[in-house]
């Protein structure tokens, strides 16, 4: 059976995909920085970031972290290695997000509230997207 060739564009399009929530996540961890400042670390009172998502300090390193990986594999075009820990990564942070809104938020260090456990549950969808075209294309 022959293969038929992916065109460049079709190619291209999981990367930038994925370099632009690398890039929200970065934006993100600005603004959550500019909302709770480098001060404290660990169970803070709960602030709220663009008056829905939840922020705090370790929060806003963990997005900064996370974007700054996801904008270079976008860019260098290596999800197919970055996308697959990144889904375990926001599929982590959905489950402890979840499980704190359960238990009422309490202790819990980075003050998530279902709005981030939505935007991490999209994280999945898009990781999980990349990771399928990228192992798709080196198969």
């Amino acid at each position: 059976m022959s293969r038929q060739r992916v065109p460049a564009r079709t190619r291209r399009a999981p990367s930038l995909l994925v370099a632009g929530l690398g890039a929200l996540y970065i934006g993100l961890a600005v603004v959550g920085t500019a909302t709770v400042g480098w001060h404290e670390f660990g169970l803070e009172k709960p602030v709220r970031m663009l008056g829905f998502l939840g922020v705090s300090t370790l929060l806003n390193i963990v997005h900064g972290m996370l974007g700054v990986v996801l904008v270079v594999a976008g860019l260098r075009r290596a999800i197919a290695a970055v996308c697959s820990i990144a889904l375990v990564a926001f599929a982590v942070m959905a489950v402890f997000g979840g499980v704190a809104q359960v238990f009422g938020g309490s202790g819990d260090p980075l003050n998530l509230n279902w709005w981030n456990v939505a935007l991490y549950l999209l994280s999945v969808g898009v990781c999980g997207y990349g990771t399928a075209v990228a192992t798709e294309e080196e198969t």
